[in-house]
């Protein structure tokens, strides 16, 4: 197995994005950067990967999942987690990610997210902000979801948490989303097993909007899933009663 340093890009490589359009949409002839030109803000890390392994796997995804659909981000997370092993302090650095998106997979990024406009596709390409659902780069996203939803190496969580945008964004663009035990709890009680499936998207929006502001009101860091499990489900059953 071959291991690949991973580089980092410095702030400045954002330019490089606003002044070529034509990569960010794919066209012919710019479906990559210039490397001289990505090397001016490339710095080393103490980090490797097995790149060509990671490559090989997208590569598949590619071929079987549909185009621009949340498919993708359940195929690839787990593929992306498992081969980036970085501690979460290392995976806070969005540099890396924002290399691995620009400099070695472009392509998977242009194949998740349609072209919609400069500043929206560039935002797949490189960390805007602390929301991970929304202003993560697209391996960022990707890598930080899989870290806060897995269980001992089991994935499951994972996957169903893709399968609901409404319930991506709600928990993954604020802190909440950060602490692992309240998303777990959160996917407990939202996700029906019985019919593997999310709430509805009513429930599940407003089931998460009420459960923030308990958070905001009464701290959940240091509580584990089994004490905020009870928590979200009294707040699930008052909507399902409203809604009713």
């Amino acid at each position: 197995m071959t291991e690949t340093q991973l580089t980092r890009l410095k702030s400045g490589a954002h330019t490089l994005l606003d002044d070529n359009p034509g990569f960010l949409r794919g066209d012919d002839g710019e479906e990559w950067l210039d490397e001289g030109e990505l090397d001016r803000f490339t710095e080393d890390t103490p980090h490797s990967a097995n790149i060509e392994t990671l490559e090989e796997r997208l590569r598949e995804i590619k071929e079987t999942t549909k185009k621009h659909s949340g498919e993708v981000d359940i195929e690839a997370a787990e593929v992306v987690h498992k081969s980036i092993p970085l501690s979460p302090a290392a995976a806070s650095d969005s540099g890396i990610w924002n290399d691995l998106a620009i400099r070695h997979f472009p392509w998977f990024v242009r194949h998740r997210w349609n072209f919609q406009g400069k500043t929206a596709m560039k935002n797949k390409f490189w960390t805007a902000g602390t929301q991970l659902d929304g202003k993560a780069s697209t391996f960022e996203r990707l890598w930080w979801i899989a870290e806060l939803t897995h269980e001992g190496g089991d994935y499951e969580n994972t996957r169903r948490a893709f399968q609901s945008r409404t319930f991506c964004n709600r928990v993954f663009d604020i802190k909440l989303g950060r602490y692992k035990p309240a998303t777990l709890a959160c996917l407990e009680v939202l996700y029906d097993q019985d019919a593997d499936d999310f709430e509805s998207n009513d429930v599940v929006n407003d089931t998460l909007l009420r459960f923030r502001r308990v958070g905001s009101t009464i701290p959940f860091e240091g509580r584990t899933k089994d004490e905020l499990v009870p928590i979200v489900e009294k707040i699930k059953q008052d909507e399902l009663e409203q809604q009713s």
